[in-house]
């Protein structure tokens, strides 16, 4: 019996508008155990949340489109289900966390509605007592005392707020959560307590997890796995002692890295990543990081890298051809 959950295989998704095509992923291959947490880092417009949309088939209508690979959750292929496939997919067996739960919440109904909204939908035989104890239970496991679920979002702060959209996520126990910045919005003492108790929710009901985040500091205390993603690809990727503790890494996510304050050393600046990312619409040819790298060399301006791999770790890059045995 497997235990991978989750197998993205060459995945491009494009936005496509009639002035412009964004290439937002570009040729995706990534895979997921079941109850395994993986960290998906890199800069705004990597095609991080992108990915977590396609997964969930939540891509704008008719302007994102799934152009070609394949997700397959166990023995189901998201990209070929029907919508009404996915509505019962979606809460049961995947939910997702959204960036901000000031928009993720419908201000005109209480907080109790809205979680006995997903097991309405999901678990049809449940009687409306069991539904209500349900409500119960779920809330006290977020931290939130059932007395207020009759309480609107307004009356509730936005770390609350957060507990509540988790609380909706986990309330059919899902397979797999994709948590999209969950704790962006919340100050560092908040954030720290949401962590923690998503940590021992998806440990409880042994629930997979695919964490988006910019904070490396938080990917290393959760995650057990970490992909690295820039420009619609997944350059780097391996275990947590892989991408913290290992010598070798692509030139991107020494980048990463080197951008973040050394409480040790005394300096004027930090020292962030030269350029921008480039343009979605116009990609380079070769090494997509090739414009910015420090260590380019001429072979990354035209030729793509291949997926170079050692033990549990894999590197798209040029630099590793000799050193790192390739997958080819």
């Amino acid at each position: 019996m497997t235990d991978i959950l989750l197998e993205i295989s060459g995945l491009n998704v494009m936005y496509e508008t009639d002035d412009a095509k964004v290439y937002a992923v570009n040729g995706l291959d990534l895979k997921l155990n079941k109850g395994e947490t993986l960290g998906l880092v890199g800069e705004t417009g990597a095609g991080k949340t992108t990915t977590a949309l396609s997964i969930m088939r939540l891509l704008p209508e008719k302007i994102g489109l799934i152009k070609s690979g394949t997700i397959k959750l166990e023995d189901i292929d998201i990209t070929k289900a029907t919508e009404a496939d996915m509505r019962l997919i979606r809460g049961e067996s995947i939910s997702m966390i959204f960036q901000d739960p000031m928009t993720s919440l419908n201000p005109t109904l209480t907080v109790g509605d809205q979680i006995s909204e997903v097991l309405e939908l999901h678990k049809k035989g449940m009687s409306k007592e069991d539904m209500s104890r349900r409500v119960d239970e779920i809330l006290r496991l977020v931290g939130i005392s059932p007395e207020r679920k009759n309480d609107y979002p307004h009356q509730f702060s936005g770390g609350m707020k957060q507990r509540v959209v988790i609380a909706i996520a986990l309330a059919c126990e899902p397979k797999l959560l994709l948590a999209d910045e969950p704790t962006t919005a919340l100050d560092v003492t908040i954030q720290a307590q949401v962590l923690d108790m998503m940590k021992d929710l998806k440990e409880k009901l042994n629930t997979a997890m695919i964490l988006i985040t910019h904070d490396l500091g938080v990917v290393a205390q959760t995650c057990d796995r970490v992909a690295v993603m820039y420009a619609g690809e997944i350059i780097e990727i391996g275990t947590r002692e892989d991408i913290f503790g290992g010598k070798d890494h692509h030139p991107y996510t020494d980048g990463l890295f080197g951008s973040i304050p050394d409480l040790t050393r005394t300096t004027r600046r930090l020292n962030p990543i030269e350029g921008l990312m480039p343009d979605p619409t116009d990609l380079p040819a070769g090494c997509k990081f090739h414009t910015r790298c420090p260590k380019c060399m001429e072979i990354c301006k035209t030729v793509k890298p291949e997926n170079h791999v050692s033990h549990t770790h894999n590197i798209k890059c040029h630099l590793f051809l000799n050193n790192i045995e390739s997958t080819a």
